[in-house]
């Protein structure tokens, strides 16, 4: 395993590799600076590229770039893409890879001249050294004459079957699952959860904690043998190198994959998952790991489960919601048709890993919408938490790894807490008060239809309406309100459920699990950082909370209701 770091990513490789639109889509991912040594060179020299090869010559031109290079290169925390023949020069490949990670972006001269015909029909006037000649031969030429200075790079992807943003991606697991995104300054944080049983867990968050999994499994003696259930977009990004390290210490993994989404929840997916561990002859002792999101956790726990009585479960979670919430507290389920995570078990796993730098792969929404669940801890358990996220709000939307890393922990800590005194929700007990939201949010996703809406997003919106209830009893404040609005939406949340009809929401609301005698007993916030559980709040006073936040009086209200 490297020990270095990785303060910069420099993209290297043929012309059509798609260098420029993979660091662009690279930085985003990762909250990085985007350079691009061509655009430099233009800029300093006051003119296009053709005109600098024109004016002054291939060699003045490659004097240009060496120097933009040293200049991209001063600042850390960059993706630096270059122009495919910059390794011309040996100094700039031993400056690259003094100075950062390099990454090789090949592609076939075939697909490289498609990309370059559909940025311009005369690629000879935008591309000099394609001037002249058939630009497909002079491709394959300039291919073979820098394939050996290509080769020096750390790592290689082939693009031609990908976008910029798959590339991105893959650029990113790479660089977390070899550790090379873990500063030195942030320290690992881990909670120890308490079970009924008088058993406990570790919830560890850490920073490229994911390069550590194969010596936390030993820690706790577990056989060799692990089965390893992931989301099938997870997998592609992890498992290559999740394999090689678990192999490198001794473990003997495999992994069955279910794709992406609420869909995978069923019970056609729990029967493939058994009928996996059956024709392996998993034993009693080996762990189920599951690797992905809230969906995976819920699915891999439920099968851990119940498979053989219950197997050892560790929970990898790979996303934001799955790290502050559904990998923490034994709750693992499968979805009915009739509701959300109505078929399922208490099950404490025997380690939860959240690396936070995993987080760097996901789609912005997928990452959005975890934003959702801390906020819920702050509002209905914890003030002075909830003013934590406040002030680093800007810092976790640049993904910083120290603040990702701090409220991360925070929100496991709350929740673990929560869990501790009260693990299978009793009458009464606190962990209700994690629910805070979730009535109307999961009547948000059965009603538009599970997958239309992400689990944090109805959360949000399910917040929104649910303080509003709250108010519209007395019961919650209305700067409350609002300051939690104000919160949701710096975050990219919707505080809104426009356009769903009043009616389906109020109908889904009955199977919520919170139901007692046919009624819903809310979770309501009572001031920052507080929250109970309401009982006998009327129809009539939900569906106006319901059209505060854009759901649509669809058929009139009962008589009783008007």
């Amino acid at each position: 395993m490297e020990t270095r770091h990785a303060e910069r990513i420099m993209l290297i490789g043929p012309t059509g590799g798609g260098k420029t639109t993979a660091g662009r889509a690279l930085a985003c991912l990762l909250g990085w600076r985007f350079v691009d040594t061509d655009d430099l060179v233009t800029a300093a020299a006051g003119c296009d590229i053709p005109t600098i090869f024109a004016r002054d010559g291939e060699s003045r031109f490659r004097d240009r770039e060496c120097a933009a290079l040293a200049e991209a290169t001063q600042t850390p925390r960059t993706v630096i893409a270059t122009g495919g023949g910059i390794g011309d020069r040996a100094e700039n490949v031993a400056l690259m890879r003094a100075r950062g990670w390099v990454v090789c972006l090949a592609a076939t001269p075939a697909t490289a001249l498609a990309r370059l015909t559909r940025e311009a029909d005369e690629i000879g006037a935008h591309r000099p050294m394609l001037a002249g000649g058939d630009p497909l031969e002079r491709l394959r030429a300039l291919h073979a004459r820098r394939q050996s200075w290509y080769a020096a790079a750390d790592h290689t992807i082939t693009t031609d079957a990908l976008d910029a943003d798959a590339v991105a991606a893959r650029i990113v697991a790479e660089v977390v699952t070899r550790g090379l995104l873990a500063p030195a300054s942030t320290e690992e944080r881990v909670t120890t959860i308490h079970t009924s049983a008088g058993d406990t867990y570790d919830a560890v968050v850490a920073w490229g904690g994911l390069t550590t999994l194969a010596a936390r499994l030993a820690a706790l003696g577990l056989p060799p043998r692990v089965f390893v259930v992931g989301d099938g977009t997870v997998a592609d990004l992890y498992w290559p190198a999740l394999e090689a390290s678990l192999r490198a210490g001794g473990f003997e993994p495999a992994l069955h994959t279910v794709p992406p989404g609420e869909a995978s929840k069923s019970r056609a997916r729990l029967d493939a998952i058994h009928d996996w561990l059956i024709e392996r002859r998993a034993e009693r002792g080996e762990a189920v790991i599951a690797l992905g999101g809230g969906v995976v956790g819920d699915l891999a726990g439920f099968a851990a489960a119940t498979y053989l009585r219950g197997v050892p479960l560790v929970q990898a979670p790979t996303s934001l919601l799955a790290q502050v919430d559904a990998s923490i507290g034994g709750k693992v389920a499968i979805d009915h048709p009739r509701g959300k995570n109505l078929i399922g078990a208490f099950y404490p796993p025997r380690l939860v890993l959240a690396d936070p730098a995993l987080l760097l792969t996901l789609p912005p929404r997928q990452l959005t919408e975890g934003w959702a669940e801390v906020i819920k801890h702050g509002v209905a358990l914890d003030a002075a938490y909830y003013a934590r996220i406040e002030d680093a709000c800007e810092a976790l939307l640049r993904k910083e790894p120290a603040a990702l890393t701090e409220i991360i922990a925070g929100s496991v800590a709350i929740k673990g807490a929560i869990v501790a005194g009260d693990e299978r929700e009793r009458e009464g007990g606190r962990r209700h008060l994690l629910n805070y939201g979730h009535t109307i949010a999961h009547a948000i996703e059965s009603v538009a239809g599970y997958g239309a809406w992400l689990h944090g997003e109805a959360v949000a919106a399910g917040m929104a309406a649910e303080a509003r209830l709250g108010a519209r009893l007395g019961i919650t404040p209305p700067e409350l309100v609002a300051r939690q609005d104000e919160l949701l939406q710096r975050f990219g949340l919707p505080t809104r459920a426009d356009g769903l009809p009043v009616s389906a929401l109020l109908r889904a609301c009955l199977w919520d699990k919170k139901v007692r005698g046919g009624a819903v007993r809310w979770v309501l916030p009572t001031a920052l950082g507080s929250a109970e559980l309401a009982s006998g709040v009327s129809d009539s006073d939900v569906r106006a909370a319901l059209l505060a936040v854009g759901a649509v009086a669809d058929e009139p209200p009962p008589a009783s209701d008007r």
